[in-house]
């Protein structure tokens, strides 16, 4: 009797399993699909290339180092076609966020500015080196459109670096809209500076990050005196890490948890002497909350207008 009541499940899994989207053939592929073979992925140069390489300074002795794992399903990198930033193919980091549309993925407001202008961008979820655009994990997911906080200026050292997220909205793939098959982090406004947060990003360069993997490290945050901004110390943060999550309340049973910041803000995220052990974020106030809205209503660039910023020394709100 037992066995009999399960027969239809089972019958309806595996039906399930013959179905789940796989790799799309040749005919039905993309043009990012297409244009992103695994060589091209992995020529990458990260947009943030100043953090990349060799330090500018030794880390104090004790310093924690990130360490690389296999990646978060919503978490992964962008590619894109960046001939303004000099004619090679750029890699950022970001996140996919929750949202009404399913489509939305957080990143630095100087990676999306680079994406804006570019050419075939598209975000890989959990980006696998060696793999063409086809046969990663999730597929790739082509960008349609970018939020950027108008008053932002890119890599700026001035008060507007508070303004450094932005959000790329996604195309559905052949698997389905981007949440629904990667999970999806809350954008959350924090409530302070101080959290202990889970930082991911992809390095990039063969002589850090040799299999491009995912880079992550649980570390404590701090101000960053004179912005509206977190820092936290950890090793192996190099160019490529831009845009990547600030993670609390990570469930992986779940897919879920709640994104506080981005990798980004000062500098690009980094101090003047671009080591790779001092990362920055902006923390999450009515700006980045004002931006998001936009992204969720879809709302024209046109109408998307701000005051003068306020300067970042302000407390969050």
């Amino acid at each position: 009797m037992l066995r009999s009541r399960w027969l239809p499940v089972l019958a309806l899994i595996v039906f399930a399993g013959v179905l789940r989207p796989g790799p799309a053939s040749a005919a039905t592929r993309t043009e990012g699909e297409r244009f992103w073979t695994a060589e091209r992925m992995a020529d990458a140069v990260p947009v943030d290339s100043d953090r990349y390489g060799p330090k500018r300074a030794e880390a104090p002795g004790g310093t924690k180092q990130g360490t690389y794992f296999g990646g978060l399903p919503m978490v992964g990198t962008f590619f894109y076609d960046g001939k303004p930033l000099g004619g090679r193919e750029t890699s950022c980091t970001g996140s996919v966020v929750h949202s009404r549309g399913k489509d939305l993925v957080l990143t630095a407001g100087h990676c999306a500015i680079g994406l804006r202008s570019a050419t075939h961008p598209v975000f890989v979820p959990q980006y696998r080196h060696g793999s063409s655009a086809a046969n990663q994990p999730s597929g790739v997911f082509e960008v349609k459109r970018i939020f950027v906080d108008p008053r932002y200026r890119q890599n700026t050292k001035q008060p507007v670096s508070d303004l450094d997220f932005a959000f790329a909205q996604l195309a559905p793939n052949g698997r389905g809209k981007a949440e629904n098959v990667t999970g999806a982090l809350t954008f959350t406004r924090a409530s302070g500076y101080r959290h202990t947060a889970t930082v991911i990003g992809y390095p990039g360069g063969e002589d850090v990050n040799k299999q491009h993997q995912a880079l992550r490290c649980d570390a404590n945050t701090s101000p960053l005196p004179g912005f509206r901004q977190m820092r936290m110390v950890c090793g192996g943060f190099h160019g490529g890490v831009s845009g990547g999550p600030w993670i609390t309340d990570y469930d992986p049973r779940t897919r879920t948890g709640k994104v506080i910041g981005n990798t980004g803000g000062y500098n690009g995220g980094g101090n003047d002497q671009n080591v790779d052990w001092i990362t920055y974020s902006p923390l999450y106030g009515a700006d980045a909350q004002a931006l998001y809205n936009d992204a969720v209503a879809g709302t024209k660039d046109a109408d998307i207008k701000r005051p003068p910023y306020v300067s970042g020394l302000e407390e969050p709100r």
